[in-house]
């Protein structure tokens, strides 16, 4: 299922100041207020760089109040990214909507794949199948690979990631299973003394309690119980027949990747070099963009190669 999140990168806040401007600035009559240009990759990359560096701070930590926290991040982001100018709440938004689900989504892939452990596979392999994987399941490339080879160094974000994934996980089986213990309890508490079976059988209960017959309230209410235990029951087989079919689709996926491979591979069009050759240079110091430049000879030096003989 395609991630439409980070194919919307207008960033709808308008470019002013974030709050500490002089008010007078951002209350004009009469001007039109102007549209931010999108994002470019340097500034995911700066955001990104912020984010870690304030929650890594030993005196910070993301524990702190949501609105501290980001007013600290847009303070480290600012002093490397001052223009355009982008608010704190643009800063937000842009972690939270297109950066983290993207990259946390990225995460997930690499990590399934290093569970397959295939023999003789490099890290690069496993980085590139990833790629395609990502592209089959999202339907749109995966553009924030210099964001993801920062943050998955940081011990706080995968920290992040990991509590993020269970209280998500945690909220699909809370809407999956509402109460789902305290109907079985109490059915199976109120059915007991009343259960012409268990009765039968010695239970503890007496004779007086099976002439007793039950009120329509009582009855209905054991009708309700039994019936959300019922819920319950064919709620959870869904989930399960929805996790099977995921599995499925999944494991579909890795099929037809192995058996395409060796294709992507000798056509040299790797995820990863179409990943170099596609980088936004501006933003990186010299060293970064000669590395670049050398990486980009070399995948273009066989093409070359091929055309002089």
């Amino acid at each position: 299922m395609a991630n439409n999140n980070e194919e919307n990168d207008n960033d709808e806040n308008v470019g002013i100041d974030t709050p500490g401007a002089p008010k007078e600035s951002q209350d004009k009559s009469g001007e039109e207020k102007k549209k931010a240009p999108n994002y470019t990759e340097p500034e995911d990359y700066e955001l990104c760089r912020a984010w870690v560096q304030v929650s890594e701070d030993p005196a910070v930590g993301t524990n702190q109040e949501g609105s501290t926290f980001w007013q600290r991040v847009w303070t480290v982001y600012r002093e490397a990214v001052p223009s355009p100018k982008r608010p704190v709440a643009s800063l937000k938004k842009r972690w939270s909507n297109n950066l983290q689900p993207a990259i946390n989504k990225f995460r997930g892939i690499v990590h399934q794949v290093e569970g397959l452990n295939e023999s003789g596979a490099s890290v690069e392999d496993q980085l590139n199948r990833a790629l395609r994987l990502y592209t089959q399941d999202q339907e749109t490339h995966f553009k924030h690979l210099r964001c993801y080879n920062l943050l998955v160094k940081s011990p706080k974000w995968n920290s992040y990631c990991r509590d993020s994934n269970q209280k998500e996980t945690g909220k699909k089986k809370r809407a999956r299973s509402p109460s789902s213990e305290a109907p079985q309890s109490q059915l199976a508490s109120t059915l007991a003394p009343s259960d012409p079976v268990s009765d039968f059988e010695g239970t503890g209960s007496t004779p007086s309690m099976l002439e007793r017959p039950i009120g329509k309230k009582k009855a209905k209410m054991i009708n309700q119980l039994a019936a959300k235990d019922q819920t319950w029951k064919d709620e959870v087989s869904a989930a399960h027949k929805q996790i099977a079919l995921e599995s499925k689709r999944l494991n579909d996926i890795f099929a037809h990747d192995s058996t395409s491979i060796d294709r992507i591979s000798g056509n040299g069009t790797t995820a990863s070099e179409l990943a170099i050759m596609t980088t936004d240079l501006k933003g990186l110091d010299d060293e970064q963009k000669e590395y670049f430049k050398l990486k980009r000879a070399s995948i273009l030096q066989p093409s070359v190669m091929n055309r002089l003989q």
